[in-house]
């Protein structure tokens, strides 16, 4: 099953590489932290009170979340080790540290490694409360799915990369560094983890105690001694499974203690086969409702929108169209165009959905509006400045 795994975690990891080279040749405008369910994470709060998503996040990020929840839920924390680009790579930073003979075995079995577990939740809170109080995402310049994989330095304070040198050389010494004490969606998976029904389980009556479950396991959880695997840090890898020469260890379905759950009958459990396609369903239904339901980061009416009157539809792909804060902008200039009614903007594409009434204008126009652009005045020194920050692409959607 571990062959089954890396074959996953080279796809995605793959993916996300083919997204950012398309992303940085110009092929496409969307790039990594359009599909980071950490996003979804960090604006579900400012979503819900305003309506719009934060900074460069959209529907795509909320859903793709929500999929993530659900099948940790379902299945367990999978998503980490079999889906994630950076849980990918802290594995792999793991291996070298540890052909390197310098990984630190026993960390997360120290009181040390006890209560560096928990400052991720810690983290977690500070995130999400000055997330919502900056109204930005404060974690970005922290964030290796935006620092290293997306290839955007947008916004990245000027110490970001050194931060994730260190983060790696420290990831060779301590497994796991980021997913155990940083990572705020990790920690959100982590408590949707103890609700999951499925878990390692050890069969007691085949066991013969060689505990060579807890020697191999990634994350140094001794799975001997907890029977029932409750852990928080437990990603459904497999590796207790595959590693217990008895084959004594299987996925248990229930809520039960270990010795409960243990001598219930097979049919309490899952086939080890069953949890990758598990893992392909869970993505699968989360793009699929991404694609197919997409959400815009700000939505926006205008006072024609109350005409009564037959509106048009038309997309425009642009440039400079980033995040919410452009998304108001390109409100801002569009206001005084007669009859137009309503705008969604879907940052993760670049991409504006223009409502509007075609008695009164049409696609031309509004790209004419926005490319002339719009005096700004400076409320302190009333100084003006013409601002022109979108150039339009493509027009899409024409009557």
């Amino acid at each position: 099953m571990q062959n089954v795994r890396r074959v996953f975690q080279f796809v995605f990891l793959a993916l996300a590489g083919i997204l950012t080279a398309r992303n940085l040749m110009g092929f496409t405008k969307a790039h990594l932290e359009s599909y980071c369910p950490g996003g979804g994470l960090e604006s579900i709060v400012f979503y819900l009170k305003n309506g719009a998503f934060l900074c460069a996040t959209s529907g795509m990020n909320l859903i793709l979340f929500l999929a993530v929840l659900v099948g940790t839920v379902v299945m367990g924390r999978a998503f980490c080790s079999w889906v994630c680009p950076i849980g990918t790579l802290m594995e792999g930073l793991r291996y070298a540290g540890k052909q390197a003979g310098l990984v630190w075995e026993g960390i997360w079995c120290s009181p040390l490694g006890h209560w560096l577990g928990r400052v991720r939740y810690v983290l977690l809170a500070v995130i999400l409360y000055y997330t919502y109080t900056v109204a930005d995402l404060i974690f970005r310049s922290w964030c290796p799915y935006y620092v290293v994989l997306s290839g955007q330095d947008h916004e990245l304070a000027w110490w970001s990369k050194w931060v994730m040198l260190v983060l790696g050389w420290a990831a060779l010494v301590i497994p796991y560094v980021w997913c155990k004490v940083i990572c705020p969606l990790g920690a959100v998976l982590g408590i949707g983890r103890l609700v999951s029904p499925v878990a390692p389980v050890i069969d007691q009556g085949k066991c013969t105690s060689c505990r060579a479950c807890s020697r191999q396991c990634p994350q140094q959880i001794n799975v001997f001694e907890e029977k029932r695997v409750w852990s928080t840090d437990c990603t459904q890898c497999l590796v207790c499974l595959d590693t217990c020469p008895e084959q004594c260890i299987h996925l248990g379905v229930g809520y039960g203690s270990g010795g409960e759950a243990a001598r219930r009958p097979p049919a309490t459990s899952l086939p080890r086969r069953i949890l990758p396609v598990l893992v392909v369903l869970m993505m699968g239904v989360g793009f699929l409702f991404a694609f197919r339901y997409p959400l815009p980061t700000m939505s926006t009416t205008f006072p024609a929108y109350t005409s009564g009157v037959s509106f048009a539809r038309t997309d425009l792909v642009m440039t400079g169209l980033r995040c919410r804060g452009t998304a108001n902008t390109l409100a801002w200039i569009l206001e005084d165009e007669p009859g137009i009614a309503a705008l969604d903007a879907y940052v993760s594409e670049a991409r504006a959905s223009i409502l509007y009434d075609p008695q009164k204008t049409d696609p031309q126009k509004l790209v004419a509006r926005i490319h002339a652009g719009r005096l700004w005045t400076n409320a302190k020194t009333k100084q003006e400045k013409l601002l022109k920050p979108f150039a339009v692409e493509k027009i899409d959607g024409q009557p």
